[in-house]
């Protein structure tokens, strides 16, 4: 995995070969700069995600620097050094748009967390960009008012969708892994076993699939009650702020930490804007954890191993939104990502994009989870969708395709409260 890179502006040599020796021990690229002017040219030829600056140098100070920085196309994430620490400067430099500062002389573990936390920043900012701009897009040619008519004439009314989802599992009844193996194999059974007396004998490499089959039906046939239920009986729906919703899903995520272990992925996760925090929300957290599990359980099963699933939280228009965002595998094809023509289907019975079993999370691998997350949202009057976004700040190489998973669920108004 490549290092983070970091463009460091400091005149004092001492001081700025001390801050690179103390970066490249904590994993970080370093690029020095003596003054502002190099530290410039320097971002201009390469952009860094993360620029530290010192306040007073020659030629170009930090204060115009950071304003040169601001009108670049990807700005960065800018921490200042100063040996000032007066609460009238310390407003005046935050109020220059920078993220955080550190007063001399530098502490090692203060630099260190800043530094952490601003990558993570940079990360976020840069993800809500990516998404603005595919937004725009996606607008653009009408693809996601098409999608959701085609979806919405298609699905009919929720009370309808019992109908719909039953009809859709009769005909494909036979078609899902584990029901049509499970098929073939009892064929096999039926053409192979000899007769022994009262019995049947049958290889038992023969019984093992049969009894593996069983399994994955049982478990399918569980999912069809549980959605059954979701759709016919009333659920249980608490008024929850968005304040109380945000530390439920980040116990959520620490309590998912065992699917994350096995490919090694880590959750990054947003924090939302204090002025929404009083919002509330009417969920049922049953089915909603569930719901949650599936979408983290399936980013996880088809991202890179060792990479980053980000989480974006929000409020849009009366709207709460929640949007998972990973770095996909490819396909069985080669190919990466949802393609537009699949972004709905992947949400019926028994449809798979890829041919990967993941025997390790547990889960059955023919979309029967998409569909109950699906039941869930409608039944929260939400709205659900899954989508590509092309990485283009990502100055690695060429763009990344990053699959985003967004569920949006509405804002209670005052008089429902």
């Amino acid at each position: 995995m490549e290092k983070k890179r970091i463009l460091v502006a400091e005149d004092e040599a001492v001081l700025g070969f001390h801050l690179k020796h103390v970066l490249i021990e904590h994993g970080y690229t370093v690029t020095v700069a003596k003054d502002g002017k190099e530290a410039l040219d320097s971002y201009l030829e390469s952009p860094f995600p993360v620029v530290l600056t010192d306040y007073e140098m020659p030629g170009l100070n930090g204060e115009e620097l950071i304003s040169a920085l601001k009108t670049s196309d990807i700005q960065p994430v800018i921490i200042m050094i100063t040996g000032k620490s007066e609460p009238n400067f310390i407003i005046s430099i935050m109020r220059m748009g920078i993220f955080d500062y550190v007063i001399k002389p530098i502490q090692e573990f203060e630099l260190a967390i800043k530094v952490k936390r601003a990558f993570e920043f940079f990360e976020m900012r840069r993800i809500e960009t990516i998404t603005k701009k595919e937004q725009q897009l996606r607008l653009e040619g009408q693809l996601e008012w098409i999608q959701w008519k085609e979806k919405m004439s298609s699905v009919g009314k929720f009370k309808r969708q019992k109908q719909n989802l039953f009809e859709s599992l009769k005909h494909s009844f036979c078609q899902g892994a584990g029901f049509g193996a499970l098929v073939s194999i009892l064929k096999m059974v039926k053409d192979t076993a000899e007769v022994e007396g009262k019995y049947y004998k049958i290889e038992s490499d023969l019984m093992e699939l049969v009894q593996i089959n069983v399994d994955m039906a049982e478990k399918s046939l569980d999912l069809f009650v549980e959605i059954d239920a979701l759709i016919s009986r009333d659920a249980r729906f608490d008024a929850l702020s968005l304040q109380e919703l945000y530390t439920i899903l980040k116990e959520w995520v620490n309590d998912f930490s065992p699917i994350l272990e096995i490919q090694n992925h880590r959750i990054l996760m947003s924090e939302l804007n204090y002025q929404h925090l009083a919002k509330k929300i009417l969920i049922s957290l049953e089915c909603f954890k569930k719901s949650f599990l599936e979408i983290v359980t399936n980013a996880c099963k088809f991202s890179l191993p060792n990479s980053t699933i980000t989480m974006i939280l929000k409020l849009e228009e009366d709207w709460f939104k929640c949007a998972i965002y990973n770095e996909p595998i490819p396909n069985f094809d080669g190919t990466l990502g949802i393609p537009i023509q699949y972004e709905n289907l992947i949400f019926e019975p028994f449809y798979r994009l890829s041919k990967h079993v993941f025997e390790k999370y547990g889960t059955l691998d023919f979309g029967l989870g998409l569909s109950y997350v699906d039941t869930c949202v409608k039944k929260h009057q939400g709205k659900i969708s899954i989508y590509n976004v092309k990485d283009h700040l990502d100055w690695n190489g060429e763009p990344k395709t990053k699959v985003a998973f967004q569920i949006a669920l509405p804002i209670v108004s005052s008089a429902k409260r």
